[in-house]
């Protein structure tokens, strides 16, 4: 019994020992793994901080390289090109420039000169002139001065305005220049506030022709077309005037007749036409539109006779009669009607 307790005890002693030492075995070998492992990443460390000085030297002497460059760059920049040599086409107009200079400053000396010396015999001869022509004063009368004969100076013809053929309140003149300024003018002045019933003479002075307005001329600046021999059955006694009532202005005319039958009969075959041939005045007057009715009509006022015709607005269209050896011509009846009364109270 106490001989396998001694065998059990002398096994379990064996055990111990063996795990003893495989436990030392297993230290040692992971001693000598963390020291191999150790020095690899001393090694490896060692490696990366000679790439990095390696990598840190080479940009240091990449930088100092550029730096090198640009100090060379700007010596080179500082340092002034040689002048390129001048082509042979510059080298001859140079020399063409400068002999054309000398040539200039060597004939502009020699002109100098030749006129000094020509001066100088010239103011002798002067002097000298001027002593015989003293003596010769001394010696001869004067010679008698012929007064210069005046030229007359041109007289202004002054343009006469020939009296109204009916009376009126006031005169509205204008100067013109051409025929072209007359419709603007007119279009004007019958806007204006005149006195009621009253007449008021429409006066033009061509200053350029130096005269009054004619009828024939007051046509042509409406280019108002009339029958053939029409102005030579009239006379140059013309009054234009505006008639004002009710704050409207109505234009007419007046003017001298030879011979009253035949200018009548002449005025009524232009009838036909009238309206027509008297559009730009009418529509410089206000016209809007056309005649209500396509004919002439007559009226009776103080055993007178007109003729008519009407286009709007109101009170407003072509009136025309021959009193005594006056051709009347209005824009609207009563005007015609304040015209008869006019002449027959005269």
């Amino acid at each position: 019994m106490i001989r396998n307790q001694n065998l059990k005890n002398e096994k379990k002693e064996k055990l111990e020992f063996l795990h003893r030492e495989e436990i030392r075995t297993m230290q040692k070998d992971v001693a000598r793994l963390r020291e191999i492992e150790a020095q690899k990443e001393r090694e490896r460390i060692a490696k990366l901080k000679t790439e990095a000085e390696v990598k840190s030297k080479k940009e240091k002497e990449e930088i100092e390289r550029k730096k090198k460059e640009k100090i060379k760059e700007k010596i080179i920049t500082l340092i002034p090109k040689s002048p390129k040599k001048p082509t042979l086409l510059a080298k001859i107009i140079v020399r063409v420039i400068v002999v054309m200079f000398f040539l200039s400053v060597i004939s502009f000396l020699c002109w100098f000169f030749a006129i000094n010396k020509e001066k100088i015999p010239e103011e002798r001869l002067s002097k000298k002139e001027k002593i015989e022509n003293k003596i010769d004063e001394e010696i001869m009368p004067p010679e008698e001065k012929i007064p210069e004969e005046k030229i007359p100076e041109e007289k202004t013809i002054e343009i006469i305005i020939p009296p109204p053929l009916i009376t009126v309140t006031a005169t509205e003149t204008q100067d013109i220049t051409s025929l072209e300024e007359i419709p603007n003018f007119l279009a004007t002045v019958s806007e204006k506030k005149f006195p009621e019933k009253t007449f008021t003479r429409i006066l033009f002075k061509n200053i350029t022709e130096n005269k009054v307005l004619e009828l024939k001329d007051f046509f042509q600046a409406f280019e108002i077309k009339t029958p053939t021999d029409f102005f030579d059955k009239l006379t140059n006694d013309f009054t234009l005037f505006i008639y004002s009532s009710e704050n409207l202005n109505r234009l007419g005319f007046i003017v001298k007749i030879k011979d009253k039958e035949e200018f009548s009969n002449l005025v009524k075959t232009w009838e036909k036409t009238m309206e027509k041939d008297t559009e730009l005045l009418f529509k410089t007057l206000g016209k809007k539109g056309p005649s209500f009715v396509p004919y002439f009509k007559d009226a009776h006022y103080q055993k007178q006779t007109f003729r008519y015709i009407s286009f709007p607005p109101a009170n407003f269209g072509i009136c025309w009669s021959i009193v005594d050896d006056k051709f009347i011509f209005t824009s609207s009846g009563e005007s015609m009607m304040a015209v008869i009364n006019k002449i027959i109270s005269q």
